[in-house]
This record gives structure tokens, C-alpha cells and sequence, in this order.
């Protein structure tokens, strides 16, 4: 396979998603109860992306880009095989982090060590900008944590804007840079 990993800084096409086949079946996830426990539960859910879908994804990563982020993407040819989008607004009490808002591998592309080459790749791009760590809004497939080797960490709501909302389908991490 013949890739190359793009940073790009200019608003994305309407079309910049056409090729990327967004989908995960989750059968189980992480939650925390009422004391604040860590724990996981059955749950089955299918996020897969239609056109509608994809069209809201681009407006978020042109308002990343927008504020001095940044969207990483490996493609072979035309066909997009994964992308980060990276929010350039710093968050924390000395804007030491940086908001991963989106790391996806596109479904026929995973298993063979894209995501892992992206993720390197966006690191890089959050210390350029300053950041000492990541704050990562994920899915909270078990699978998920299992799959990427990320541990799981509480909610870490003092680092999320005011104006923010946190889905019911999310866990937060924070990664060292």
C-alpha cells in the first residue's frame, strides 16, 4: 500500500469523507457509577456514518482548523483511510492541552497499523502547537481501549469548556505528549 499522511490546515471539501466507510458495532462499554467506579455493562449500539453524518464531522473539522487546528489524514490515492482532527483552541487552566476530537480508521483499512502511524503523527502535530497532552473524547467500547492499548480514566470535566457537552457515548482520556 502505497500512502502518504497529509496535515492539512485549509477548510475541507464537502467531499472530503466520500471514500471513508465509518463503522463500529459495540456490544459492551466502559461506565461509572453514581460513587464515581469504573465499570462495564452491556450495551449494543452501531455507529455508522451516512452522508448527512459525514457532512456534520467536516463542519466540526473545518471549525477545528478554523482555530488553529488540524486535520491528519493517510490516504492511498483519493481513497481516505483514516484522519484525526485535532482542535487548535487550547483547554486547561494553562492551555496544556489539546482536544483530539476525531481519530477514526476507515472499516476495511484496520488491523493493519494506519491508526497507529496516525496517532504518532497527530501527536506530533498537538506538541507543535504547544500541547503537553491530549484530551480525548472517545467511544466507550471496551473494545476500543482493548484494541488501541489506552487506559481508561474517570471523567475529567474540569478540562472540558463550559460551553461543552459530553455525550453519554463518550469516556475521556488524557494522553502525555
Amino acid at each position: 500500500m502505497n500512502a502518504t499522511i497529509h496535515l492539512l490546515t485549509n477548510r475541507l471539501d464537502p467531499n472530503f469523507l466520500n471514500t471513508f466507510e465509518r463503522f463500529q458495532e459495540t456490544h459492551r462499554i466502559y461506565a461509572v457509577d453514581s460513587s464515581g467506579e469504573l465499570y462495564q455493562k452491556d450495551e449494543h449500539y452501531i455507529d455508522e456514518w451516512d452522508d448527512a453524518k459525514k457532512q456534520q464531522v467536516i463542519e466540526i473539522l473545518n471549525y477545528y482548523i478554523d482555530r488553529g487546528g488540524v486535520v491528519v489524514a493517510i490516504q492511498n490515492g483519493e481513497t481516505l483511510l483514516d484522519f484525526a482532527g485535532l482542535n487548535g483552541q487550547p483547554l486547561g487552566t494553562d492551555g496544556q492541552y489539546l482536544n483530539l476530537g476525531f481519530i477514526h480508521v476507515s472499516r476495511p483499512c484496520r488491523g493493519q497499523g494506519i491508526g497507529k502511524r496516525l496517532f504518532e503523527r497527530v501527536c506530533q502535530a498537538a506538541v507543535e502547537r504547544g500541547a503537553k497532552k491530549l484530551y480525548i473524547g472517545a467511544n466507550p467500547a471496551v473494545d476500543t481501549y482493548h484494541d488501541y492499548g489506552h487506559e481508561f480514566l474517570p471523567p475529567l470535566t474540569s478540562y472540558v469548556p463550559p460551553n461543552a457537552t459530553i455525550s453519554t457515548y463518550q469516556c475521556q482520556t488524557l494522553t502525555m505528549l
